[in-house]
C-alpha cells in the first residue's frame, strides 16, 4: 500500500495545508474571545463554551462519523466537502448578532472540521510505513501550528485595526482554494480506495476497535492529555490578559507567535525522534509520550503560577514543545495497533472522546470554576482554575504506562518488531 516517495508528499501537502486552515478557522474564536465576550456580555462558561464545547463537542461527534464514512467512499470528495462547509461557517460567525447564532456558526465549523484528523491519520498509515510515520504525522500537525501562529498574529492584528468580526471574514475564503486542490490533485489512488473500501465493507469496525484493550488506553491517556493541548491553549490568551494585563493586540503579536513557534518546534522534532523510537516499536513511542506527559505538570504549574510575566512567556514555548512533541509518537502508536480497515474510524473516535473529555468537558468546569472563585480571586480566578485542570496530565502519563502493558506482538505487523519483549 506504501507509495513511492515522489507520490507520498501530494496527499501530505494538502493535509498540511488542510490542516493549517483548520487551525486558522477553529482558533479565530479564542483570538477575540475577549472582543466578543464584552460585546455580548458573556460569563466565562458562555466564553468557554463558545471556544470549547460548541466547537469540540459537534467536531467530535461528526468525526466518528467521518472516520467510518472515510473507510468506505472516496476520501478526497469528503474531505473537499469538508472543508468547504467548515469555511462558510467561518465567515458565518462573523456575522452572528446573538451568542445564539455564534454557537451554531461555531458547530458548523466543527462539522466541517470532523473529516481532516481521520482522513490525515488513515491516508498517512497507508502510505507511509511504520519506521517513517511518526515523521510524516508530525509535518502534518506542523501545518496546524502554522494556522495557530496565523490565527494569532493575522487574527489579532485584523482583530485590533478592524474587528473581531472581520478576522472572520479573513479567516474562512482560504479554504475554499484547498478544496478545490484536493479535488484535483487527489488524497488517494483509485486502486488504494478501492482496496480500503472493500476491506472496510467486509467487517464490523466498531466492534473490533471497542475489543482493542491498547486503541481505548491510548484514547483515554489522549483524551486526558488534550485538556493541555486543545482545552488549555483557548484559555492562555485570556489568562495573559487578566493575570498579566496584556492587551488583546500584545497578546496576538507576542502571545501568539510564542505558542506557534514552541508547538511547530515540537511537532517536527517529535517526528524525527518518533521516526527513530518506532525503529524499536510501538511501546517505544507510547514509554517516551508518557514520561514526556507527567513532566507537563510542573512546567505548566510554574507558567500559571509565576508572577513574572517574562518567565511566563518564556514557559509558553517550552511547554508548548513539550505538549506537542508526543503528538506525533502517541499518534502513530494507537494508529499502529489498529488494522488498516478500521484506521480513520479509529480517528474518528479517537476524536470524539478527546473532544468529551479534553475539549469539551475540562475546559467547561474549569470555566466554571473560574467564575466560582471569581469573588475571592479576581482577575486571577482563572489563573487557579486551570491549575486544578493540569492534574489530567498526571492521570493521562498513567494512562500511557498502562497502555503500553496491553499491546500485542506483531499486530498488523505494526504494532512491535519480532524480539521486541513489552515486559
Amino acid at each position: 500500500m506504501t507509495r513511492t516517495p515522489n507520490r507520498s508528499w501530494v496527499p501530505l501537502a494538502l493535509l498540511a495545508g488542510a490542516y493549517c486552515l483548520a487551525f486558522l478557522d477553529r482558533l479565530m474564536m479564542a483570538v477575540v474571545a475577549e472582543s466578543a465576550k464584552a460585546e455580548f456580555a458573556l460569563s466565562d462558561k458562555e466564553l468557554f463554551l463558545l471556544t470549547g464545547a460548541a466547537f469540540i463537542l459537534i467536531y467530535g461527534s461528526c468525526s466518528t462519523l467521518a472516520g467510518w464514512l472515510l473507510d468506505r467512499f472516496n476520501k478526497s470528495i469528503i474531505v473537499a466537502a469538508g472543508i468547504a462547509i467548515w469555511s462558510v461557517f467561518t465567515v458565518m460567525c462573523g456575522l452572528s448578532q446573538s451568542f445564539t447564532h455564534l454557537a451554531i456558526a461555531r458547530a458548523g465549523v466543527g462539522i466541517g472540521e470532523a473529516v481532516i484528523v481521520p482522513a490525515a491519520m488513515a491516508i498517512i498509515s497507508n502510505v507511509y510505513s511504520p519506521s517513517k510515520r511518526p515523521q510524516a504525522m508530525g509535518i502534518f500537525y506542523a501545518g496546524g501550528m502554522i494556522g495557530v501562529f496565523l490565527a494569532w498574529v493575522a487574527g489579532g492584528w485584523v482583530a485590533a485595526h478592524y474587528g473581531w468580526r472581520s478576522a472572520f471574514f479573513l479567516a474562512g475564503p482560504p479554504g475554499i482554494v484547498i478544496a478545490i486542490l484536493i479535488l484535483i490533485f487527489k488524497l488517494e489512488t483509485p486502486r488504494e480506495a478501492t482496496a480500503n473500501v472493500q476491506r472496510a465493507s467486509s467487517r464490523s469496525t466498531f466492534r473490533e476497535l471497542l475489543g482493542n484493550r491498547a486503541f481505548i488506553l491510548l484514547t483515554f491517556a489522549s483524551a486526558l492529555l488534550a485538556f493541555v493541548t486543545v482545552g488549555l491553549v483557548s484559555m492562555v490568551g485570556s489568562f495573559f490578559i487578566r493575570s498579566h494585563a496584556m492587551t488583546p493586540g500584545e497578546v496576538g503579536f507576542i502571545f501568539g507567535p510564542i505558542m506557534a513557534a514552541g508547538m511547530a518546534c515540537g511537532q517536527i522534532s517529535g517526528g524525527w525522534i518518533g521516526s527513530r523510537l518506532a525503529r524499536h516499536g510501538v511501546g517505544a513511542l507510547i514509554l517516551f509520550s508518557g514520561w514526556i506527559v507527567i513532566a507537563l505538570f510542573p512546567t505548566y504549574m510554574l507558567l500559571l503560577l509565576t508572577p513574572s510575566k517574562e518567565l511566563a512567556l518564556g514557559l509558553i514555548f517550552v511547554a508548548m514543545m513539550m505538549a506537542t512533541v508526543c503528538s506525533p509518537c502517541y499518534s502513530a502508536a494507537y494508529q499502529s495497533v489498529c488494522a488498516p480497515h478500521t484506521r480513520a474510524t479509529a480517528a474518528g473516535i479517537h476524536a470524539l472522546v478527546i473532544a468529551v473529555i479534553g475539549g469539551a468537558l475540562t475546559p467547561f468546569l474549569v470555566g466554571a470554576l473560574s467564575d466560582y472563585w471569581r469573588p475571592e480571586f479576581g482577575r486571577d480566578s482563572l489563573r487557579y482554575a486551570m491549575t486544578v485542570g493540569l492534574l489530567t496530565c498526571l492521570a493521562s502519563g498513567l494512562l500511557f504506562f498502562h497502555a503500553r502493558r496491553h499491546l500485542k506482538r506483531g499486530a498488523y505487523g505494526d504494532a512491535n518488531p519480532p524480539g521486541l519483549s513489552m515486559a
